[in-house]
């Protein structure tokens, strides 16, 4: 069975149906699959064709991507079943200290094939090799039907659901006259105005891990496909958002906070959130995460108006990391793939 596979490197386990591929070729094939298994699981406008996949798992200046792709011979040739990733990331810390780690991310199977257990299987491959890269530890987010089972089952452990905020555009509290705003281009990445920006921001100390923006990690992140985002610069902060919608009404999602001020104190970035806000013509605004060094005043929705709840929950690579040493400080929607 192996010889037959036209991609080399391809590898059969036994009382496991096709072929495991990990994810080294170039072959265009296999991310214009992924993109379209991704989109018929789990649609989102990101997977209308492969360039998301190519952006996530080929061009971070980290590295490249640790994949792995399940195929089986189907009616019209080879049909892709499961596809799941990690995406290499630095994570700093206190004392500056960094570690090498991953972000988790598009783990999916086709329907009618769950049963096989390719998920399983497949992330402990994945798991293996990132640890023989010297990554330290992985991030994801799960929902409610699959938290369960990634934590009973592939080691991972659960550290929260994910807190939410609305923050409405208009409220008590100072304003904020002096922010400007734009929308991030192409154009604007490559320019010293960019470059300036990113000099300046993610240097407040943390009091746990965070992920770590370089200038150039920074910049690959914005360059995101299919998706559009903002930046809004006051005296004391930086926010990224983007603008979405719940049906009909347009929503500020803000992606993330980044304190300009030295020195640990928490500052406030409702007034920022709000003024970013208005400049989308937003009706609100929707923060979800955590920052040590940020607050954020908004209403708390109730469980029965939000999606899913989204969990954080976090893997140890490193067999000699203690799971209850990985504490967070910080982690925002522009830490993980929703936007």
């Amino acid at each position: 069975m192996n010889e037959s596979h036209p991609l080399e490197g391809a590898t059969v386990h036994e009382g496991v149906e096709g072929w495991t591929i990990d994810g080294s070729s170039d072959d265009p094939g296999l991310l214009t699959a992924a993109a379209a298994l991704l989109d018929l699981e789990l649609p989102d406008p990101r997977f209308v064709d492969d360039s998301y996949l190519r952006w996530c798992y080929h061009k971070n200046p980290l590295g490249r991507a640790v994949q792995r792709h399940q195929q089986i011979p189907g009616v019209e040739g080879l049909e892709l079943v499961a596809h799941y990733v990690n995406v290499p990331r630095r994570y700093r810390g206190p004392g500056g200290e960094r570690s090498d780690g991953a972000w988790s991310l598009n783990a999916v199977v086709r329907s009618g094939h769950q049963r096989a257990r390719h998920f399983a299987r497949l992330g402990l491959e994945i798991y293996r090799e990132g640890a023989e890269r010297g990554w330290s530890f992985a991030l994801g987010v799960t929902n409610a039907k699959s938290t369960g089972a990634v934590v009973k089952y592939m080691g991972w452990k659960l550290i929260t659901p994910l807190p939410v905020k609305v923050v409405q555009p208009i409220g008590q509290g100072r304003s904020r006259r002096r922010m400007s705003h734009r929308w991030i281009t192409d154009a604007w990445l490559d320019s010293d105005g960019f470059t300036d920006l990113a000099a300046s921001v993610d240097r407040n100390p943390v009091e746990g891990w965070a992920t770590d923006y370089t200038p150039d990690v920074l910049r690959w992140r914005l360059a995101c496909p299919n998706t559009k985002y903002a930046v809004h610069t006051a005296d004391d902060m930086v926010l990224i958002t983007t603008r979405s919608s719940l049906g009909p009404i347009p929503a500020c999602i803000v992606l993330k906070v980044f304190p300009l001020v030295s020195g640990r104190a928490v500052i406030d970035a409702t007034p920022a959130i709000r003024s970013a806000t208005r400049w989308h013509r937003a009706a609100f605004a929707v923060y979800a995460g955590f920052n040590g060094s940020v607050e954020v005043r908004g209403i708390t929705p109730p469980m029965r108006l939000r999606p899913s709840p989204l969990n954080l929950v976090v893997r140890r690579l490193d067999p000699m990391i203690d799971d209850d040493s990985i504490v967070l400080d910080t982690f925002e929607f522009l830490d993980m793939d929703a936007y």
